[in-house]
């Protein structure tokens, strides 16, 4: 076996030198030339290289002198890249993952609020959708889905607000439902900012039973008798807080649960599109215009300030940002595989290359930085053009 340090030469992925090594270790077979660090290798390279694109361009790649000299890969054939989507478990990815997420911290991510306890981890989930040619994943395209959502993936994420780092996800059918995945997410004493889609009774509970806390926005409809009125600070007026209530929600009285309601007027500024006439959507009238919202907002939260929820609130927008990045910038929309767990291996892969950016930056990666990996890969750059771009990412202003 090769001794880890051969990825090197590639000083980028040096932070994976160990983790590589490990893969390795696990998942070594006689049989098989196409080792597992071999194959997530060549993942990053698709997602660091706009020129890869397909399992046939990565074929390519891997038989070429740079790649052989610098990390290590040979020639392989198209059968073996396919057949590593089906051998190769996503839960090796995913361990590198989360080591990753524990050690990356992006300076430039929003300061923590004054008010907050310092003990309280601020967290977002969220979900996101991908769409699939019917030839894909078959095993999505039966069932439920024949009547929902036919052909979609869908990924479950929670991004860390105040680090600026994603620290888990989950991959399932287009079908199921977040609120269905969210409890088995759930970290002890964190806080979670959610959208109005995760609102149940049961989810509610499942917070209570993991000793999380959560910030969401009140979905219309259920019950709700108003047990106090709280008074509101001058700062809460301020920042738009119509009401803060105690109440309890829900008719049944073995699902009833009593939480705080604050309900706040809120202008979200208006969109930056340079076409915003093509918007559509119920708001398309005034796309050149800010929009007046009105957040009714739910809460387990009894000691926080009124202004405060509020202003945490906003904070939910960070992890849309950051799907962003993650479908458009790095382009995770191009898919390379045509099953489950070959689908999970990409998108823990493209986690890994966002990790990998916060980690040497100390920032968010951005598209500039992406752009001089692009051009270093292609042998239009040289390390010391990537290593001035890394500079430039940590001496901005956070």
């Amino acid at each position: 076996m090769e001794h880890p340090e051969r990825y090197q030469g590639l000083k980028f992925f040096k932070p994976l030198s160990r983790l590589l090594g490990e893969l390795r270790e696990r998942h070594a077979h006689p049989n098989r030339t196409l080792h597992y660090d071999e194959y997530l290798i060549l993942l990053l390279l698709a997602y660091y290289n706009p020129v890869l694109q397909s399992l046939r361009g990565l074929r390519k790649a891997a038989g070429l002198p740079w790649t052989e000299r610098n990390l290590g890969l040979h020639r392989t054939s198209l059968g073996s890249l396919s057949e590593a989507s089906h051998v190769f478990d996503p839960d090796g990815l995913r361990r590198i993952f989360l080591e990753l997420a524990g050690q990356a911290q992006a300076l430039d991510a929003p300061p923590r609020p004054q008010g907050l306890p310092e003990d309280l981890r601020l967290l977002a989930a969220d979900a996101s959708l991908w769409k699939l040619l019917p030839r894909m994943a078959r095993a999505l395209y039966v069932g439920p889905l024949t009547r929902a959502r036919k052909g979609a993936l869908k990924g479950h994420f929670v991004f860390d607000v105040l680090r600026g780092v994603p620290v888990d996800a989950a991959f399932t059918e287009g079908a199921t439902d977040e609120r269905h995945v969210l409890p088995k997410q759930l970290l002890a004493g964190a806080f979670y900012l959610l959208d109005r889609g995760y609102f149940s009774f049961s989810v509610l509970q499942a917070f209570r039973d993991a000793q999380a806390s959560f910030l969401m926005r009140l979905r219309e409809g259920p019950c709700v008798s108003v047990v106090e009125t709280r008074a509101r600070s001058e700062a809460a007026r301020g920042a738009g807080v119509v009401s803060d209530e105690i109440v309890d929600l829900g008719k049944d009285p073995a699902r009833r649960q009593r939480v705080r309601v604050v309900r706040a007027r809120h202008r979200a500024p208006a969109p930056r599109n340079l076409h915003p006439q093509r918007k559509r959507g119920k708001h398309a009238a005034y796309a050149h215009e800010p929009l007046d919202q009105e957040w009714v907002l739910v809460t387990d939260r009894f000691d926080l300030d009124a202004e405060l929820l509020v202003a945490l609130y906003a904070y939910r927008w960070q992890i849309e940002t950051f799907f962003r990045w993650f479908k458009n910038i790095l382009k995770c929309r191009h898919l390379l595989a045509e099953s489950e767990n070959g689908l999970a291996l990409q998108f823990y892969a493209a986690l890994i290359a966002t990790l990998l950016a916060v980690v040497h930056t100390g920032r968010k990666p951005t598209k500039g930085l992406l752009t001089t990996l692009h051009l270093y890969l292609m042998g239009w750059a040289e390390w010391r053009d990537v290593e001035e771009e890394l500079q430039r990412c940590k001496s901005a202003r956070p």
